[in-house]
């Protein structure tokens, strides 16, 4: 009960002070440590506790904003047929196709997409997909 009562008082060279052994010194630096680490650790648990609701709240309502989303068919397109790597303009067609068709999925339920045009198809004379084209 004495080192409250010298904590509690205004004057901190009466607390630091001649006046205490080195045993009341110790325990008081002791008190302050553990309760200067308890603040430190109560706030942090606090938040992490606020960054968890916030998870299971935010993973309420993006699951909420799959069950209104309409379903769309993620299956796999099968090939109609094969595709000659020496014509280019079928090679050109096949990735102007793909690029719309994830542009079209990109945009989702918005139906919201900026056309785009092929300006120029160039093949490249070297590189690693080269190599992968000539193994097949």
């Amino acid at each position: 009960m004495k080192l409250l009562t010298l904590l509690a008082d205004a004057d901190i060279s009466s607390v630091f002070g001649n006046g205490l052994s080195l045993g009341e010194k110790g325990a008081l630096s002791l008190k302050m440590i553990l309760m200067g680490m308890g603040t430190v650790f109560a706030v942090l648990f606090i938040i992490w506790l606020v960054l968890t609701l916030f998870r299971l709240v935010m993973d309420a309502v993006r699951k909420k904003g799959k069950d209104k989303e309409p379903s769309r068919n993620t299956d796999p397109v099968p090939a109609s047929g094969t595709v000659d790597a020496t014509d280019d303009r079928a090679l050109v067609a096949v990735i102007s196709a793909a690029v719309a068709a994830y542009r079209v999925a990109e945009a989702g339920a918005s139906g919201r997409t900026v056309p785009f045009r092929v300006v120029s198809f160039n093949r490249s004379g070297s590189g690693p997909w080269k190599k992968d084209g000539e193994s097949n």
